[in-house]
């Protein structure tokens, strides 16, 4: 099958080896995958990654990543190509979404990262291997392109719920790209009256304008705390969402935050960050930082959009096809577009 390579630093779109199915495991044929920023991140920082994760104490990273070429990709939809042993009861033809791991009594927690492993290849490719116990049937009339976010969809509703909003609270969230964005709809979903969205990139400002944010801002522009405080009448937000993972950004979010406020760390800052402690004490603040999502999050968040109770679908900027994928990472970094989508085999 081809597929895209991760090797070093270097992308390539190469044939590899077609995986094959074993007990409780299906193979699939990719219908469309997200770029993720934590793949971004990979292609740039793969070595920091695996060693803030062994830091960490997570056992979920195959080491051998950092030197051996691996398909990315955990955004994904696809369509079943053949079940397994065991796993029959899962028909060729049948659209599926999962959570991007693998049940693997091999590995150090009996499941392997989907993606991120020389044993597991992503969905940067034309097919992949899914556990059948994890699998999630996509609902009809869901749109390949508006499933394949139900991973970063799913990230947002875990961040939210992580938040503990409380009645009447309102939020800031920094940054509007696909996280930041997913962490609005989420907080529109349960009902938050008031969304602050502040963001550089006048497109992903306009984004948020149409996702339902209620007040968006340029930073550079205007004084945060004095549109909200105008907007509102409160003095400072009691939540806000670090949604941009830069150096500074979340000090900044700390200066933001009401007395007592909370800090939900949603942003992937791959650098070391310096924050001042004394302003967390002074404000008795809580710091929050929050990973991926819970198995019955993403079930949610598929259903969610299922029923069009969230709609991702406007921040779908491009679909492109697996030869344009790695020049499709360095455009990236320009913020026009939001949420890319591979289909392999356009």
């Amino acid at each position: 099958m081809r597929a895209m390579v991760l090797r070093g630093r270097n992308l390539a779109v190469e044939t590899v080896e077609t995986p094959a199915p074993g007990p409780g495991q299906v193979l699939a044929r990719v219908l469309a995958c997200g770029i993720c920023g934590s793949d971004l991140h990979a292609a740039r920082y793969l070595d920091d990654m695996v060693a803030a994760a062994r830091r960490s104490g997570s056992t979920q990273w195959d080491e051998s990543v950092a030197t051996a070429g691996i398909v990315m990709g955990h955004e994904f939809v696809a369509e079943v190509v053949q079940p397994g042993p065991g796993a029959e009861a899962w028909r060729p033809g049948t659209r599926v979404t999962s959570m991007p791991v693998m049940i693997d009594p091999a590995a150090p927690a009996g499941m392997a990262a989907i993606g991120y492993s020389t044993k597991y290849p992503g969905a940067y490719g034309e097919f992949l291997l899914l556990s059948a116990p994890l699998l999630l049937p996509v609902p009809e009339g869901l749109p390949d392109e508006v499933a394949a976010t139900t991973e970063p969809c799913a990230v947002g509703l875990h961040a939210v719920r992580e938040a503990r909003m409380q009645p009447g609270e309102a939020a800031l969230v920094m940054g509007a790209g696909p996280i930041g964005l997913m962490t609005l709809l989420w907080l529109k979903h349960d009902g938050v009256q008031h969304v602050t969205v502040t963001e550089l990139s006048p497109e992903r400002r306009e984004l948020a304008s149409r996702l339902g944010a209620d007040l968006v801002l340029d930073p550079r522009e205007t004084p945060v705390l004095e549109a909200f405080q105008q907007a509102t009448g409160r003095p400072a937000p009691p939540v806000v969402f670090e949604c941009i993972g830069v150096e500074g950004t979340l000090q900044q979010a700390m200066d933001l935050v009401d007395r007592m406020g909370r800090v939900i760390v949603v942003g992937v800052c791959m650098q070391e960050d310096r924050i001042m402690p004394m302003v967390g004490i002074n404000k008795q603040l809580t710091l929050k930082f929050v990973l991926a999502y819970t198995p019955a999050e993403y079930a949610e968040a598929l259903q969610a959009l299922g029923k069009k109770a969230v709609d991702t679908s406007p921040m779908v900027t491009r679909v492109i096809g697996l030869d344009e994928l790695p020049e499709a990472f360095t455009a990236l970094a320009d913020p026009r577009d939001c949420k890319v989508i591979v289909v392999p085999s356009r």
